[in-house]
């Protein structure tokens, strides 16, 4: 929390004090998170100033939640037997992953890293063939109610073996923390996108709506539909482009893996877009919803405020879209 309010503090600062040619939009790219990212704000800020407070959001949040870095907080909850203080963003997390749990009935569950890792889609690649007395053995330690959050802000686990992943979480919390950023520094228009999932703000460079795409499924080189989502925030999941192969047996496991049954994920299910006032939450349920009956799942969503689904679904090859209620009120 300290580092992000040097970050604000800065940013504050260079308002005052910083020269600049215009009020131009600016474009900043990077990597961060295992992917990429892509900003486009309108700002009298240099570009360079902004890309360093946006690198160093995603340091912070590296520090926390990166599975990939042996010594973040995650990675050390997931080493130790005993309690481990974490930090805010860890605790903003790990409580809106509770909330989702709790609303999806426990198809969004951090704790399924256990069986990602077994299908060889985490930060473990070495993996052998996979069968169900394999997926039992590490089921047992998945599930949210393992783990709690006590009063010293330390994450206690149930059992040593459970292993807590907040891939499908923490790209959409970095979008939000960089909206805040950008808010911060007084920016009424802005597109922020990581690894797919983004957030708008106002207009583009030619004084419209900003417009995104979501991809065709079975045709990558194309999209499905288009929508305007002013200050809202868009997560698509799908199963068409991360998967494993099992060298021995040919079978292809989807990356989504479902914490019910520990099984990888397998339904008609191409792919489902959320919209919702915060990208942490159209994040979490982008990935939930792949996995739930699309009906259901819509009725879930229906009493949602601020969130809405486009499940699109396979029959016959052709491509059947589910919708929520007020779908096509929010993205028009």
């Amino acid at each position: 929390m300290n580092i992000l309010v040097k970050i604000f503090s800065l940013l504050s600062l260079l308002l005052i004090s910083c020269s600049t040619d215009s009020s131009s939009y600016k474009r900043i790219q990077g990597d961060a998170l295992g992917t990429t990212y892509n900003v486009i704000v309108q700002s009298e800020l240099n570009s360079s100033k902004i890309k360093q407070s946006i690198d160093s959001i995603f340091e912070v949040v590296n520090n926390s939640m990166s599975t990939y870095r042996t010594n973040s907080i995650i990675s050390r909850v997931n080493q130790s037997q005993s309690p481990v203080k974490v930090d805010y963003h860890f605790i903003e997390v790990f409580r809106k992953s509770q909330e989702i749990w709790k609303l999806s009935n426990g198809y969004f569950d951090p704790t399924a890293g256990s069986i990602v890792n077994l299908y060889g889609m985490g930060p473990n690649t070495n993996v052998q063939s996979i069968n169900r007395y394999k997926i039992d053995s590490v089921m047992q330690y998945v599930g949210l109610d393992k783990v709690y959050l006590n009063n010293q802000n330390e994450i206690v686990k149930a059992k040593g073996g459970v292993y807590i992943d907040f891939n499908a979480i923490a790209k959409g919390y970095s979008v939000d923390l960089i909206k805040d950023l950008l808010t911060k520094i007084n920016s009424e228009n802005f597109l922020i996108e990581v690894g797919g999932e983004l957030i708008t703000k106002g207009v583009n460079e030619k004084n419209t709506k900003w417009k995104v795409a979501i991809q065709n499924p079975i045709d990558l080189n194309s999209y499905y539909t288009e929508i305007s989502i002013d200050g809202m925030s868009l997560a698509t999941s799908g199963n068409y482009r991360k998967f494993r192969i099992d060298s021995q047996t040919g079978i292809r496991y989807a990356h989504i893996v479902n914490p019910i049954n520990g099984e990888s994920m397998t339904n008609n299910i191409l792919s489902a877009s959320v919209v919702s006032s915060s990208c942490i939450e159209a994040d979490a349920w982008a990935t939930s919803l792949m996995l739930m009956d699309p009906i259901e799942a819509t009725k879930i969503i229906n009493n949602i405020e601020d969130t809405e689904v486009l499940i699109l679904t396979a029959v016959n090859d052709q491509i059947i879209p589910i919708k929520s209620e007020g779908w096509d009120l929010i993205t028009r």
